[in-house]
Formats: structure tokens, C-alpha cells, sequence
């Protein structure tokens, strides 16, 4: 059997480094919240671990609305399960696969320190670094990536880079939109003292030139360990980042139609390269699973260029759950949005979401979804996060 279990906080466990992480009462609620999102991409006949309670009753609801194939088991039912279990997190990390361990799984089913400890080595922010070197410095591409060591280096490329745009500081191991420190106009004790405790922490810091930013996006991969087919392209992603880099939403848009909107700007060419040589990496690493690479198309002094590799995320990302939707779920032709949403208050998230059903019911062609606003995720008297699209 698969079972799929959503933990988003697993680039935060990565980066505390031990096994017995405990996230924050915010994250434990989003994980409550959200821990329905996994049915939308699991595949037919796999599991989802969630609490039964509101879930139930909404996984009810949405199969009769989908053609789908997907079951809930809760966490007290792991010691009882006597098949072999196939384990697919949102991503893996220490403290992760103690929980799943304590929880009654099997050792064979869950990954080894080693496995872990190269997963983590992969999972740091040194990798982008990597793989921009193997673009060099050909035309039509952009992308710098330092990683320092030594606090007189932080000051250094900060006024080097200073006239072109400012530069952005980022934490080895975070999660999207954390760990960041924007200087754009100066370089102040508080962001020297935020770089040094993050040196001395995490053994040093990456610095990246901040862009002039035209639109984001990604590539999605599925990395085997098959030797003929090691890597296969899953699909773009088009999303959007507010000023601090944090993820808002992604366009629900065909492969083909993402293409047409990202050529507006640099050749095909140019993109059938990046995913030439993204690839032919993401096979050299000795990974097995999802992983999404966060990408820009950024207007040079000479140009629009490509900037090939801002993020590599070894798990699932947003943008592979929208894809998979978009593909799955949304009739032929059909475009939306993918969002996240936190609220204040159970009530404006209960307000949000009747209002926008009220404004945009569903409607369906040959079992596909055609117009409306459906919330992804139970709507529970607790919840304060929901997903959502609307098309």
C-alpha cells in the first residue's frame, strides 16, 4: 500500500537538524488544516493519513463529485497495518521518520540515518550553487549563488551589488519564503548580526544577487532510480511570490499554455536547454522522489535571460499539486487559480468560503471541472488555513 502524509514543515525540521523537532503551534495547525491536500495527487488506490473526523465526510463528498480511489487511515491505525507500506511525505526528515517509526511503521518502510543525512545534504541551499555552474556563463541565462563563510564577505558582495538591485541573504535549510534577509539600500548591524547567527548556526550563509524579476516559475520532476528513464519532466509550474518571497498561488494553466506564456520572453530553446541540463543533474544525485526547481525570467542590462536555478526543493511542492490537479481535475481548456490562504478567525475563513461559493458555484463537463470555487480541504470550526481554486 501507498500512504501519503502531508508535513510542510519539513524543510523547518531539515534545518534543526535533530530528531526530535517540534513545529510551532502555527504549523501544527496548518498541518491539521491541510492534511486532506494529499488525495488530490495520490494515485488511485493509495492512502492518505489524516483524522477521520471532518475529513471522512468531505472525502465522501468529493468522490462523488471526482472519479477517485483514495482512502483515510488515521495514525493509531499504523499498528495494526500488516502489508508492506510505501511511505510518500510531503518530504523527509529526522524528527518525521521518528514520529512514523514511533507510530507503529515498520523500519524497513522508513529511510536510514544515511539516507537521511544525504537527504539533508541535498536539501541545503549549496546545491543551487551547483547547478547553476553547469550553465556557466552562457548567454541567454543569469543566476549567482555564494556561499560565505566569513562575515567580511557578507559586507563585500552587499556593496558590490548594491547599485545593481541590492543582494538577498538565505539560511542553508529553510522553508519557501523563510530564512530570508532582503538589503537592498544598506547593510545594517541588525542584518550583519542576522547573517553571523546564521553562519554560526547553520555554517554558513548563501547570498544571490536580487533580480530584476520579470515572472516566476517552475519545473517539476519525478526522479526514479529506473537507468533508462531516471528523471521524467512532471511539468511546469507558474506561480506567484509576494515582495519577501514567500508562495501566494499558482496559475491552474496546460503545460503547453505556460510554455506559450514563458517563450513571450526568451526562445524554446532556451527552455529545452534548462530542462536538458536540470535533468542530467537531478539523475547524478542519488535521490528518489519529487522535486521542483524554482526558476525566473529576469531582464538584464543585455536582455531577458532565464535565471535556471533559484530553489531546488528535493519534495512536493505547490506547483506539483497544481499541476496534477490542472491535469487530473480541470476540464480541457479550463484555467484558474491554486491558492493558500491563512485567516484570522474560523469565522472569516467560513465567511470566505460561502460567499465565493455563492459567487461562483460549481459546474462540471464529462467529470471534469469546468467553473466554480472548491475548496480542496474540510471547512472545520477550528480551520484558519484553506486551499482552494477557483476556475
Amino acid at each position: 500500500m501507498v500512504l501519503y502524509i502531508f508535513n510542510p514543515d519539513t524543510d523547518l525540521a531539515l534545518a534543526n537538524g535533530k530528531g526530535n523537532y517540534t513545529p510551532t503551534e502555527g504549523v501544527r495547525q496548518m498541518i491539521s488544516d491541510l492534511a486532506m491536500l494529499p488525495v488530490w495527487y495520490a494515485q488511485p488506490g493509495s492512502y492518505v493519513l489524516a483524522d477521520q473526523a471532518y475529513n471522512q465526510a468531505f472525502l465522501k463528498e468529493m468522490a462523488e463529485l471526482f472519479d477517485w480511489d483514495v482512502q483515510l487511515l488515521s495514525l493509531s491505525d499504523l499498528p495494526s497495518l500488516t502489508e508492506p507500506v510505501e511511505v510518500c511525505p510531503w518530504g523527509w526528515n529526522p524528527s518525521f521518520r521518528n514520529m512514523l517509526g514511533r507510530a507503529g511503521i515498520a523500519p524497513q518502510y522508513l529511510p536510514t540515518d544515511l539516507e537521511l543525512v544525504h537527504h539533508r545534504q541535498l536539501s541545503q541551499r549549496k546545491m543551487v550553487g551547483m547547478l547553476l555552474e553547469q550553465f556557466g556563463n552562457e548567454p541567454g541565462f543569469c543566476g549567482i549563488s555564494r556561499n560565505i563563510t566569513d562575515m567580511a564577505y557578507c559586507e563585500h558582495y552587499f556593496h558590490l551589488m548594491k547599485d545593481q538591485g541590492g543582494v538577498v541573504f538565505k539560511e542553508p535549510w529553510s522553508s519557501s519564503g523563510k530564512g530570508l534577509l532582503w538589503c537592498r539600500e544598506a547593510f545594517e548591524t541588525c542584518d550583519k548580526n542576522w547573517c553571523q547567527r546564521v553562519i554560526g548556526n547553520q555554517g554558513y550563509v548563501t547570498m544571490m544577487p536580487i533580480y530584476n524579476k520579470v515572472q516566476d516559475f517552475a519545473m517539476e520532476f519525478l526522479v526514479d532510480d529506473t537507468p533508462d528513464h531516471p528523471v521524467t519532466f512532471m511539468g511546469y509550474s507558474l506561480f506567484d511570490t509576494d515582495k519577501k518571497g514567500a508562495y501566494r498561488g499558482n496559475a491552474l494553466l496546460s503545460n503547453e499554455e505556460i510554455e506559450q506564456c514563458l517563450t513571450e520572453y526568451v526562445p524554446e530553446a532556451s527552455l529545452e536547454k534548462t530542462l536538458h541540463v536540470v535533468s542530467h543533474f537531478l539523475a547524478q544525485q542519488g535521490y528518489k522522489g519529487c522535486v521542483g526547481v524554482d526558476m525566473m525570467i529576469c531582464q538584464e542590462p543585455d536582455g531577458v535571460c532565464i535565471h535556471p536555478c533559484v530553489e531546488i526543493n528535493y519534495r512536493h511542492t505547490m506547483g506539483y499539486v497544481a499541476r496534477v490537479i490542472k491535469d487530473r481535475f480541470l476540464a480541457e481548456q479550463t484555467q484558474g487559480r491554486f491558492m493558500i490562504r491563512h485567516f484570522r478567525t474560523p469565522h472569516e475563513l467560513q465567511c470566505f468560503v460561502k460567499e465565493n461559493q455563492a459567487k461562483a458555484p460549481l459546474l462540471f463537463q464529462q467529470g471534469k471541472l469546468q467553473r466554480g470555487f472548491l475548496p480542496l480541504v474540510p471547512e472545520t470550526p477550528h480551520s484558519l488555513n484553506l486551499a482552494y481554486i477557483i476556475v
